[in-house]
């Protein structure tokens, strides 16, 4: 025993590697579920994929490492056995449930959870109203986490069955074991020898990018992304030159169009393209109304948003802010700065302003987002004040929610601006009762719901086109994000990212055809001030898609940056992570086989010092708060 291990610590050693067995066969089941979004991926992705989990490992055993190693004559006591099994749980429990939790929640994000999936879940009781969907619509993720939290329990069970020997061995060395393992675990968990701790981005070293979501762990980046560090100010190049190259402030007074005319906003949950027979040609016309209406409308070919979920979208579409760092916007320090927001500056222009979510209010925040942007008024579902519409999980179905909402449109004070966000098409799907039949032939559920708030927006807009103020009324309609999918060309960084963008005006013909311009979701508040003719300057990232200039936008999703640009009239996506460009594709590349960093080195260089120039004005109002125009110009 004086020169031996002791057996207690081979105990600890033993736990410490089925948890990294545990995380191993996670990863199996991750990839069996997500193996379209990694063709390319090999052996050596889940031999990397093994360190990240013994660095998860690592940074779940420290307290087990105080607790469990620390000289103590205690051991066999009822209340440190008790103490050790319910810190031993958590630590399990937690590091497998997030592990299982993103082998679903990734196709959605295309990225590995942080914590403010944490936090989103606890806005309102998004949590506890979703849970018996999730329940039943991944109920093999459930059973997976009770069978891996059996099988724990019955081998540490087995392996402290053994006598403790712990007594046997002296203190010193008992502190000297605790000091060690407590150093080693340290050293594993900054990622070895390196300046700074290890972050999600290095996995960027080991494996191509489109790989990195593979080779991580869930609990790593979990943990990584809790008091995570604060945006850095960037001098890419001097203020003089970012602002030749990007711009954020905007004045379009010269434009009057539709001055004083009604604003609407709706924005369609997970409708991506992948749906629309007029924007991808498919063999299956999924949202006929949709394409009903794309024919007397301006349709923009090439939108795309600036954020992989919901909680993005909104500020986006609504004051013009961009996901373009880790957390997202309205889950940061900075969701304090002052900003402007179309409610706020048409509230200015004598608009009656309101926001729509048939959702549980308080789900995502967005009541009180929207109170901070300057809607006047929020409709949820308990404004709706009906639950025979509730669909069990998020709130009222669309079709009840939308044509509901046509009526307070009506009591509403003209002109008014309103934001429509429908709920149906989100995961966990549900139908109507009555409609379950009607759409039964759907080849998965999400075609289903697709059909369905297609059918909605049919019924919103037959109600509408009856009402007094329809014929001056402009509608834009969206996506917030695109869904999970399993077709190559929506797996990549421009199909994952390309939704839906029309402008709808019932009697003006500028709103017709189609356009190939690079837009994305911030270009739709500076593009209504344009139509408006606001006459003041104000802040935004986007521009307005009657610019006569080239389009671009921009975006950020697990850890990597995007550009998406026309440069010498050809339109490009740009990859950009730690600092330096890592992939070009040109946009007839729908499936991004063919990288051309080696070959558009000039093209490459241009977006680059574009891309760079709006993370150095981006970082820098952030840090600031100068996200308005008269803040930015002091």
């Amino acid at each position: 025993m004086k020169f031996g291990i002791p057996k207690y610590f081979k105990k600890f050693l033993l736990k410490m590697g089925i948890l990294m067995l545990i995380f191993s066969l996670c990863r199996i089941v991750f990839y069996i579920r997500n193996a379209a979004y990694f063709p390319e991926a090999g052996i050596s992705e889940f031999m990397t994929g093994m360190w990240f989990d013994l660095i998860a490992t690592c940074l779940l055993f420290f307290p087990l490492i105080i607790i469990e190693l620390f000289p103590n004559k205690n051991r066999k006591a009822r209340w440190f056995r008790i103490t050790l099994k319910v810190v031993t749980g958590i630590v399990f429990f937690t590091g497998i449930l997030v592990n299982l939790i993103d082998i679903e929640y990734f196709a959605h994000t295309s990225s590995r959870s942080g914590s403010s999936l944490f936090v989103m879940l606890g806005f309102g009781n998004d949590l506890f109203n979703q849970l018996p969907s999730f329940f039943r619509d991944y109920w093999y993720i459930l059973i997976l986490l009770i069978a891996f939290l059996i099988g724990v329990w019955w081998i540490l069970k087995r392996i402290y069955s053994t006598k403790d020997d712990s007594l046997d061995v002296n203190t010193w060395k008992q502190l000297g074991i605790m000091v060690f393992t407590g150093a080693l675990a340290v050293f594993i968990a900054r990622g070895g020898f390196v300046h700074k701790p290890i972050r999600p981005t290095q996995a960027s070293k080991y494996t191509e990018a489109s790989n990195i979501p593979l080779v991580l762990n869930t609990a790593f980046t979990v943990i990584n992304s809790f008091g995570a560090s604060p945006l850095e100010e960037k001098t890419f190049m001097s203020q003089k030159e970012a602002l030749t190259l990007f711009n954020p402030i905007h004045n379009y007074a010269g434009n009057q169009r539709l001055k004083d005319q009604n604003i609407c906003i709706i924005i369609l949950e997970s409708f991506t393209i992948e749906f629309i027979n007029s924007l991808n040609v498919d063999q299956e016309d999924w949202a006929p109304f949709f394409d009903e209406l794309a024919d007397s409308s301006l349709v923009f070919t090439h939108a795309f948003a600036n954020g992989k979920k919901s909680i993005d979208a909104v500020p986006a579409i609504i004051s013009s802010v961009p996901k373009m760092m880790r957390d997202e916007f309205l889950l940061s320090s900075y969701s304090v700065n002052q900003l402007e927001s179309l409610p706020e500056i048409m509230d200015k222009m004598g608009y009656s302003t309101g926001f729509y979510h048939g959702a549980t209010n308080g789900s995502m925040n967005f009541d009180a987002f929207s109170a901070m942007a300057g809607f006047a008024s929020y409709y949820g579902r308990s404004e709706y004040n009906n639950d025979t519409h509730y669909d069990g999980t998020w709130g009222i179905y669309d079709e009840e929610f939308m044509t509901w909402s046509i009526d307070r449109f009506s009591e509403m004070k003209e002109p008014f601006f309103t934001t429509l966000f429908t709920i149906s098409s989100h995961p966990p799907y549900s139908l109507p009762k009555k409609y379950e039949e009607k759409y039964k032939n759907a080849p998965t559920e999400m075609h289903k719901v697709i059909q369905y708030t297609d059918f909605s927006l049919q019924q919103f807009f037959r109600k509408a086109e009856k009402q007094d103020w329809f014929d001056h009324t402009l509608f834009v309609i969206t996506a917030d994000h695109t869904p999970g999918s399993k077709r190559s060309m929506y797996l990549h960084d421009r199909g994952k990212m390309h939704i839906p963008l029309m402008l709808y005006h019932p009697t003006d013909t500028l709103f017709r055809g189609r356009n190939d311009k690079i837009v994305g979701q911030i270009d739709i508040m500076p593009t209504l001030l344009d139509l408006l003719g606001y006459q003041q300057d104000f802040f935004s990232f986007g521009r307005s898609v009657f610019e006569n200039t080239p389009g671009f936008t921009f975006s950020e999703v697990s850890d990597k940056k995007m550009l998406f640009e026309t440069v010498n009239g050809h339109s490009y996506t740009l990859v950009y992570q730690n600092e330096q460009a890592i992939a070009l594709y040109d946009f007839d590349d729908i499936h991004h086989k063919h990288n051309l960093i080696n070959e558009k080195a000039d093209v490459v260089d241009q977006m680059t010092r574009k891309l760079q120039a709006v993370i150095q004005v981006h970082n820098n109002v952030m840090i600031r708060n100068k996200m308005t125009a008269e803040r930015y110009g002091n």
